[in-house]
């Protein structure tokens, strides 16, 4: 007969009594004299399982073991004449003083057990904890106990007054384990198979760490078919060190898997349950946009199931072909054979930069243990020896004369940088006496601040919205673009696209001169009029060692420079409080703040930009240290930049300050207790500060610009967006402190000392109305009266 352990580790005699009382009458021995319960719920549970137990086969036995404290059951552990080693662990009663303490310990039973030798047997109820509650004090309520945390995988009770409700309790969770460990054939396969993660999961761990090791990510959303391979990923990176991301639904794993890329150069593995690649939305076209390397595996049915249950691969449909449509790689992988093959060709189409990579995989196929040589599979193509781009002579030798002896405006407009490229992009605007500026999609590819001190050649951003006033004076003479001939516009790394500049295609063929500098011959635009097919960095390195620039051209440009930056980046009537705050007035006092925080105090950041006019606002008149994160990236999917939250605070160096207007706030579930538990796993975060500032007027402020400038009517049906705020509070989770604030009027003094304080999350509700002047929203917004004025040339 097989004995199994039942450890208690904690001294209550109540509890320790329920244990011997529940064990013995489990085994068959009467209840002590004085203790014979009349007809009751827990006598008719003890009569049922006893019944069940005779019917067994192969029957078990408890044995409970009682230790004090955690350390005890440990040194029983190292002890080889302790009872404990000849049984097989499988269910722990524990104590904790709180739910943070007692959710912690299942994970280092686990490891204990694992690094003496003897791992445990779990099923989903091998370990019931009770938290510690004084039994007359009831001032607390039962909220105040329990955790904002996942409770799955284990039974988490605060003790209950009546001793036979316990045992009840007690008896149900022994036979539950039972069942499912032993006496059910098919639980008990379960059990055994969690042992060792599935193939697929074994493979894809193995790969991604062979390409990018310590620089990848593993992002879920749960569903019955796809739990196993979860799991399987999870212990795996549990092994690495690496923590599993979730997010509030399927569409924002995508959005963190961009950001991560984009941010931190982190590669990913996506996995969702059957039928819900199609959740991903829009976030398709911006994984493929930005080439951000990963898989997406999502379950689905065998091909010859009849209509399957959520299935992409079905009778009525084949989910296949909008994945073609979209140009994304894919794998269907039916059976477990097709494993290798189908893996080798998903890998392989990675390799050659086609990400993301789609895997469509049966239930079968994710929980298969069938071997597979994972180490071989993982294995790198033969590396080809790398080729130069072959450029045209003519057009390179036109570049050299553009940048060396011609006295012409040059504005470099910069796409996502790796920091090689930015350093040398700094470097040659520095020699060449070039502008620099960034957009709306990448803020801070280029910024105001780097290596700790101020950008001269930077002069803000272009895009379609929110162009600064220093770019806008760079190009233009009044409201009309300099003459064509006297500058020239280059895209580096960039498709040129819509949202890049304010101006309309017609405009950049015939008014601009463009230069532009891909590695991608379908995004080489129709109107550039120096197209360079290359690779970013071998432009620049070419540039470098060509460059002899003429002394007097490059003292003409900084010239230039000086003037365009001269003006202030607002306007007079942008510096005019009212209350509640416009979005001008409070980005510009908050630009103020954040500039002396650079300068006085070594402050970096990422900054996280939602699609909106208050996003925009931000983009334009915050001074940037590094680069950040904008929703307008790609398809401009409102919520995305919220969504990806969590996993910028989980890998950020810096602080995270995020910008969020009404729309996104409305569109998104709420991500605050996702972002808390990110920033909580980090192992310094009582040093963190995010700071999230919802920016609200009650609308889709940016459609109503647009209304205002074309329309001249309200529009205030369709734009209006209900809120309510939350009243000012500050509640302590874990490591952190959640501070909410709301903001009618800026307070400099308070401000400053919540963006320098350290182990909080800052959440702002900042109340502001609506106004559609500056900003960059709209060229035709450039030609008003509050624009430039002789006196504003030198306002401070």
């Amino acid at each position: 007969m097989k004995t199994l352990a039942l450890c208690v580790l904690a001294a209550q005699p109540w509890l320790r009594r329920d244990i011997a009382v529940v064990v013995d009458a489990l085994h068959g021995s009467p209840l002590p004299a004085g203790e014979a319960p009349p007809p009751s719920l827990y006598a008719g549970l003890l009569d049922q399982a006893r019944r069940y137990l005779a019917q067994q086969a192969r029957p078990v036995a408890w044995r409970a073991f009682f230790f004090d404290a955690l350390q005890d059951w440990q040194q029983a552990l190292q002890d080889p004449a302790h009872g404990l080693r000849g049984c097989s662990q499988e269910l722990f009663v524990l104590q904790a003083g709180e739910a943070s303490e007692a959710l912690q310990l299942p994970a280092r039973l686990r490891t204990i057990a694992q690094a003496a030798g003897q791992p445990l047997r779990c099923s989903p109820h091998s370990f019931l904890l009770y938290l510690q509650r004084d039994d007359d004090d009831s001032s607390q309520p039962p909220s105040a106990f329990w955790p904002d945390a996942s409770t799955g995988g284990l039974h988490l009770r605060l003790p209950h007054a009546d001793a036979d409700t316990r045992r009840a309790d007690l008896l149900r969770v022994l036979l539950d384990h039972l069942d499912h460990a032993h006496h059910n054939r098919l639980l008990a396969r379960s059990v055994d198979a969690a042992e060792r993660p599935p193939a697929l999961a074994r493979a894809l761990h193995a790969f991604m760490q062979r390409r990018w090791p310590g620089r990848w990510d593993f992002h879920s959303y749960t569903g019955s078919v796809i739990a196993a391979f979860i799991e399987g990923m999870r212990q795996l990176g549990q092994a690495d060190g690496r923590p599993q991301l979730g997010g509030v639904n399927e569409h924002a794993l995508a959005c963190a898997a961009i950001a991560g890329w984009q941010l931190f150069g982190r590669a990913y593995v996506l996995a969702v349950t059957s039928g819900m690649v199609d959740e991903f939305k829009g976030t398709l076209a911006n994984l493929q946009r930005t080439r951000a390397p990963g898989f997406i595996v999502c379950a689905d049915s065998a091909r010859g199931q009849w209509h399957a249950f959520q299935g992409t691969v079905e009778q009525a449909g084949d989910g296949r072909t909008l994945m073609r449509a979209r140009g994304l790689a894919q794998v269907y992988l039916e059976s477990p054979e097709q494993l290798e093959a189908g893996l080798r060709q998903a890998f392989a189409a990675l390799d050659q930069g086609e990400g993301p990579v789609v895997i469509f995989a049966s239930p079968a196929v994710l929980e298969s243990g069938l071997g597979v040589d994972e180490t071989a599979l993982a294995e790198p193509a033969p590396a080809q020896p790398a080729r130069r781009a072959e450029v045209d002579p003519a057009h390179w030798a036109a570049l050299l004369s553009l940048v060396n002896t011609q006295r012409k405006r040059l504005l470099w407009f910069c796409g996502r940088l790796s920091d090689e490229e930015r350093a040398l992009v700094h470097e040659i605007a520095e020699a060449a006496g070039i502008a620099l500026c960034d957009g709306i999609a990448h803020p801070g590819s280029v910024a105001a601040y780097a290596g700790g001190r101020e950008q001269p050649h930077y002069l803000g951003t272009l895009g379609l919205y929110g162009f600064s006033r220093a770019v806008h004076r760079y190009l233009h003479e009044g409201e009309a673009l300099r003459p064509v001939g006297a500058q020239s516009l280059f895209f580096l790394k960039s498709r040129a696209d819509q949202i890049c500049t304010p101006f309309s295609e017609g405009r950049l063929a015939r008014h601009l001169h463009i230069v532009q500098v891909t590695n991608r011959g379908q995004d080489l635009a129709p109107f550039a009029d120096l197209p360079l097919q290359m690779d970013l960095l071998d432009f620049l390195q070419r540039l470098k060692s060509g460059l002899q620039v003429e002394a007097d051209v490059r003292r003409w440009r900084r010239d230039a420079l000086v003037q365009a930056r001269r003006c202030p980046p607002e306007h007079l009537v942008d510096r005019i409080e009212t209350l509640p705050m416009t979005a001008n007035y409070f980005f510009h006092r908050l630009g103020g703040l954040l500039r002396r925080l650079i300068e006085e105090e070594g402050l970096r950041y990422h900054g996280v930009y939602d699609v909106g006019r208050c996003g925009v606002s931000a983009l334009r008149n915050l001074p940037r240290t590094d680069p950040g994160f904008s929703g307008w990236y790609g398809r401009a999917l409102m919520g995305d930049a919220l969504m990806a939250l969590p996993a910028i605070a989980l890998h950020s160096p810096r602080q995270v300050l995020a910008f969020i207007g009404d729309g996104a706030r409305a569109l998104v579930p709420d991500v605050e207790l996702q972002l808390l538990r990110q920033m909580s796993s980090r192992p310094d975060a009582s040093e963190l500060n995010v700071s999230v500032f919802y920016l609200h007027n009650g609308m889709l402020s940016i459609i109503q610009s647009y209304i205002d400038l074309r329309f001249a009517r309200d529009g205030a049906a369709q734009v209006h967006v209900p809120w309510r705020p939350r009243d000012d509070s500050l509640e302590r989770h874990g490591p952190l402190a959640l501070q909410r604030r709301r903001l009618l009027r800026f307070d400099e003094t308070r401000l400053r000392e919540d963006l320098r304080a350290r182990g909080r999350l800052n959440v702002f509700e900042v109340q502001l109305t609506h106004n559609s002047s500056g900003d960059g929203m709209s060229l035709a917004s450039e030609g008003t009266w509050s624009r430039i004025t002789p006196s504003e040339e030198h306002a401070p």
